[in-house]
């Protein structure tokens, strides 16, 4: 008889480290209150993650007297979150230049530079290496020499991406997680489309992070997906019904969503550990060819599930990392085997 216990692989933990962009929400409920319960979890455990950092959100909280002290404890978060053996990267969404905070809250008149490509490649650079270097700063406080080496697109909009080949360049960035295999995604202010992209643990691009090119200068460590079909979203929603306060998320706001699709056709969803159950994720995971699992989740879409689901993780002794811990340890190795470095 065949044990239920699912294969250990690699759990890449990603968090895309921001507040929402319809209505804000707070610093406190979005980020702050879920962090630090992370953070608890995982130096109890021994894991470290990988926090795609919303940069421009903290220079815009420096600029205004009323927000520096919500800056300041972003700060000693982000450290504290170094210190503990996980990673800050950047996480870039320049809308945010054209946010306003009025009566304790920030507003988003518009939405015409959600895409970091809606700027030109110098601007997009200006804003990308100080980005880098304000997180290189900010860690290296806690973690001398500190470098920043990935990247995660906002909203997943990494295409195109010669806009920004010379700031993954320059800034020293070697891998991007953006993008997620046979998902599209269209809206007012989105666009990206991964809908070829197979399923692996990661590969080479040089031109398009959705595009393998076996001598690429870049890596894609591509965030997972699966297949949903019809049946387990109607046993997902039923199921939901009866765990109402533990699926109850951290965040106090409303973020812009995708076009939406089809609550009864088969999709594909990247595995997360929001709004899912810890019995779902395992069969999710056990399912996977492949044995690397990138996980993205966003603290302020976390519940009380969600620890459950980590609970579970656990349970199974999975190896957790961070993506610097994956590229050090499988990319390098695979780059030296093939002969592309010495």
């Amino acid at each position: 008889m065949q044990s239920g216990k699912a294969r250990a692989k690699k759990i890449l933990l990603t968090f895309d480290y921001e507040i929402f962009f319809k209505k804000s929400g707070t610093f406190e409920n979005c980020i702050q209150n879920p962090v630090d319960d992370l953070i608890s979890f995982f130096e109890k455990h021994t894991i470290g993650a990988t926090f795609f950092v919303d940069v421009l959100y903290y220079l815009r909280l420096i600029e205004h007297e009323e927000t520096k002290h919500t800056a300041e404890l972003l700060k000693s978060q982000l450290q504290k979150l170094v210190r503990a053996g996980s990673r800050i990267e950047p996480h870039l969404h320049p809308h945010w230049l054209d946010a306003v905070y009025i009566n304790g809250r920030w507003e988003f008149p518009h939405y015409k530079r959600y895409r970091l490509q809606s700027l030109n490649e110098s601007e997009i650079y200006e804003l990308f290496s100080r980005s880098c270097r304000i997180l290189e700063e900010i860690a290296s406080e806690v973690e001398p020499g500190y470098k920043i080496m990935s990247y995660r697109a906002g909203g997943w909009c990494i295409q195109p991406f010669e806009l920004m080949k010379k700031s993954f360049a320059e800034c020293g960035v070697k891998v991007d997680s953006s993008v997620a295999p046979a998902i599209k995604g269209e809206s007012s202010v989105h666009y990206f489309d991964f809908t070829h992209v197979q399923p692996v643990n990661h590969y080479f691009f040089d031109k398009d992070p959705a595009q393998l090119e076996t001598k690429g200068e870049f890596v894609e460590v591509p965030i997972t997906t699966f297949k949903c079909s019809f049946f387990a979203k109607v046993l997902r929603k039923i199921k939901n019904k009866f765990h109402r306060n533990e699926l109850l998320q951290y965040g106090d706001g409303s973020g812009i969503p995708l076009t939406s699709v089809s609550r009864f056709l088969p999709t594909y969803e990247m595995v997360s550990l929001e709004r899912t159950h810890p019995d779902d994720l395992r069969r999710v995971i056990k399912r996977l060819k492949q044995d690397v699992v990138n996980i993205i989740s966003h603290p302020k879409g976390l519940s009380q599930m969600s620890f459950k689901c980590l609970n579970q993780l656990v349970k199974e002794n999975h190896r957790f990392m961070t993506l610097k811990q994956y590229y050090e340890e499988e990319v390098l190795r695979d780059t030296v085997r093939e002969g592309r470095i010495e």
